[in-house]
């Protein structure tokens, strides 16, 4: 029996999102559709667009095959009309999957990886794509696309499976497809608050909890990984475990932390959730000048610890903050956010300071208009910055002695100040860097890749990436990095990512995937050694 005939009918070829704009493809003339096109180029840079197919990813580098200029298939984001980018022009496979699974059951990926042992054909596993290190996607490999699995739930007195004397509480489970636009509108109809991250497409149960999780809210409740219960996964022998504290606790440790797509097919995930939240909340934005940023860093930096102990989790840029806390009252939040209003005042900002009933309405008013862009080839960095260096000033005036030439160069800085600073966190429950829980700020960089880039063009954007992703490690030396939104090519990558738990996370993944069956760029199990074979697009690139 074929393995679409086993799947249904729901083994699909797979072509790039932008196909329709192009006349030849891997060579070969075709015909444009041009009404498709239209439609692509209007919803170029929309999350919500892109997630509804499986050749939609969020950024364009999980679509182009980076070591090769001419393997992809893309428009001029800045303008995608732009005919130069596709008249003339082969529309290539990239790194996009020829072939891709509609996964709606757990026999679905039994299928896949018998498959994949039969032939010998690389696995790959995507959501909607929200990703920035190419993990979602595998040039030749068959993917597991995972957003068709959509059931939510919620449980009041939640126990986890063959945990007796685990005291219930209240949940919501969601499916690997579910993203986090949905499950803010179910838990707000619930009259509960779900805590996710900053934009409206990520996979709740996919690689954002399992590296870690960060959200807004994180300062007080949590990392995404704190509040998982469950996991129901299908691990490389094809089996449909349950993974909590009682139950395999060794892979939902690993789960907590580890990595997405690593140890096996996450299927649904069980979240903790809290009451209806009343948030106070601060927008505040300035006019920006060559000299005055220096001065609002300044700011930022010197009230990063009060803030902190406040409550207060947001994203910092050059020009703005949008902040959140459920612990001041409206007064209080107005008295905490003085000086970054008063400075905002000054120099002809604009300032709200205000309390909303619930995330959802924060998330309506603030989050869906400050989304991460979408449609780029972004390749951002970042270093888990101690609150070490907010609690003197020698320690402060050295973090600005660092921004500042950034801010210089042109870079700009953004900062989720969304570390679990006041969570009550216990003692190794969780598997991601250890450095998450004596930090305040993720401090963050990105740079670009234009979409007619050559080969030479891009390394030398990540040998830039890379010098300056070393001098954050000077920075903080023995410190850390989100796993998510790190730098692709950091070279200690292991004791960054991870620290002292990369050994047992290695020794778990040995267990419960002993053949390599899921494998991704340097997650937990990835070697040096077959890289260029096992991942030829990013492998090229850095070192």
């Amino acid at each position: 029996m074929s393995l679409n005939q086993t799947l249904g009918g729901r083994l699909h070829s797979a072509t790039p999102l932008s196909l329709p704009c192009f006349a030849v493809y891997n060579g070969n003339a075709i015909s444009p559709d041009a009404s498709a096109c239209a439609a692509i180029q209007d919803n170029y840079t929309s999350s919500k667009f892109r997630a509804q197919f499986y050749s939609g990813f969020m950024n364009n580098q999980d679509e182009m095959c980076l070591s090769n200029a001419t393997d992809q298939c893309v428009l001029d984001t800045a303008n995608p009309t732009d005919p130069l980018a596709f008249t003339s022009i082969s529309c290539n496979q990239g790194s996009v999957s020829p072939i891709y699974i509609e996964v709606q059951s757990a026999s679905d990926v039994r299928a896949a990886l018998d498959f994949s042992r039969e032939h010998g054909i690389r696995l790959s596993i995507k959501n909607s794509g929200h990703d920035y290190l190419g993990r979602s996607s595998l040039k030749n490999s068959l993917a597991l696309w995972m957003r068709k699995l959509d059931g939510m739930s919620r449980n009041r007195s939640f126990v986890p499976e063959g945990c007796s004397n685990f005291a219930a509480t209240d949940t919501i489970t969601t499916a690997a497809g579910v993203n986090s636009d949905e499950v803010y509108k179910f838990a707000e109809d619930q009259g509960i608050t779900f805590i996710g991250g900053y934009a409206s497409t990520i996979g709740v149960s996919g690689g954002w909890v399992q590296g870690g999780g960060h959200s807004v809210l994180s300062p007080v409740y949590g990392l995404g990984v704190d509040r998982v219960v469950q996991y129901k996964v299908v691990t490389a022998d094809g089996v449909l475990r349950v993974a909590n504290e009682c139950t395999n606790p060794d892979l939902f440790w690993a789960l907590r932390g580890g990595g997405g797509g690593t140890f096996g097919v996450v299927m649904e995930a069980t979240h903790r959730v809290e009451p209806a939240i009343t948030l106070a909340v601060a927008s505040i934005e300035y006019n920006q000048t060559q000299t005055n940023v220096y001065e609002w860093f300044e700011i930022i930096v010197n009230n990063a610890l009060p803030w902190a102990n406040q409550g207060w989790g947001g994203h910092y840029v050059y020009n703005n903050l949008v902040s959140v806390t459920p612990l001041l009252s409206l007064s209080s939040a107005i008295e905490s956010m003085k000086p970054a209003a008063d400075f905002a005042r000054a120099n002809n900002g604009t300032v709200v300071i205000e309390t909303l009933p619930s995330w959802y309405s924060f998330y309506a008013k603030y989050l869906l208009k400050h989304g991460a862009p979408v449609g780029y080839s972004l390749m951002i960095g970042s270093r888990l910055i101690p609150a070490s260096l907010f609690s003197s000033a020698e320690g402060r005036a050295k973090l600005l002695s660092f921004i500042n030439p950034i801010l210089s160069s042109g870079i700009s800085p953004y900062i989720p100040s969304a570390a679990p600073w006041l969570y009550p966190y216990v003692a190794n429950s969780t598997s991601t860097t250890p450095a998450w829980r004596d930090s305040l700020w993720e401090l963050g960089f990105g740079f670009w890749f234009p979409w007619n880039s050559t080969v030479e063009q891009r390394k030398e954007i990540v040998r830039n990436e890379q010098g300056l992703a070393s001098l954050f490690e000077e920075l903080t030396p023995g410190g850390g990095a989100y796993f998510n939104e790190a730098n692709p090519w950091t070279q200690n990558w292991r004791e960054t990512w991870w620290g002292g738990n990369y050994p047992r996370l290695s020794e778990i993944k040995k267990k419960y995937d002993p053949e390599g069956m899921f494998k991704c760029w340097k997650c937990v199990g990835f070697e040096e050694e077959t890289a260029e074979k096992d991942f030829p697009c990013f492998a090229g690139l850095g070192t």
